[in-house]
């Protein structure tokens, strides 16, 4: 278990103080502002937990920037607006449909936070990943096209060729397809 230093926000100092102490309770030193800088959030931080009884567009802002950045973000609420639940999700923060309580389980909602972080995290890379396959392919049926017009090949004789030209050179086929595209002129 990692213990980190968490951004705490809330519109009443009460609530931010029992946040503060079911945190340190945790391990966790506890990192109370009343105002912050949305576009410049501290870098030191490792999380944020926020309490309001109404989410400001500039704690909004600090809330999304810093899920954006891959830190666990839980904010406390009850009566977010759907339209701004969505954001907020879609940005990766962790709601509570409630107020911080005496006895709030913050380390499970923490770890949920940084669960829903990683499971994000990894949906990013297969998003990118496939991505990345979809534009070699791309590169790869365009290499396969302009071979077929300019050696007069059929489409499975072009592929075999850029198979076996990048299995000789020990190339990938979209290293091999950009350099047919670079070379080959129709």
């Amino acid at each position: 278990m990692s213990y980190s230093k968490i951004l705490i926000y809330s519109d009443d100092i009460a609530q931010a103080n029992r946040l503060g102490l079911l945190l340190s309770r945790y391990g966790h030193e506890p990192y109370l502002v009343r105002q912050i800088d949305p576009m410049h959030p501290p870098g030191d931080i490792h999380g944020a937990m926020l309490d309001c009884r109404r989410l400001t567009a500039e704690w909004r802002l600090v809330a999304t920037t810093l899920a954006g950045q891959g830190l666990p973000v839980v904010v406390f609420m009850e009566n977010l607006p759907e339209t701004q639940q969505q954001l907020l999700l879609e940005a990766g923060v962790t709601l509570v449909p409630h107020r911080v309580e005496e006895k709030e389980p913050v380390e499970s909602w923490l770890k949920q936070a940084r669960l829903q972080q990683d499971v994000m995290r990894k949906q990013q890379l297969a998003v990118d990943d496939l991505t990345q396959r979809l534009e070699e392919n791309k590169l790869i049926q365009q290499a396969k096209a302009r071979l077929m017009k300019v050696q007069g090949l059929d489409e499975e004789t072009a592929y075999k060729v850029m198979r076996s030209t990048a299995m000789k050179n020990s190339q990938s086929m979209a290293d091999l397809a950009r350099r047919i595209l670079a070379t080959l002129v129709d």
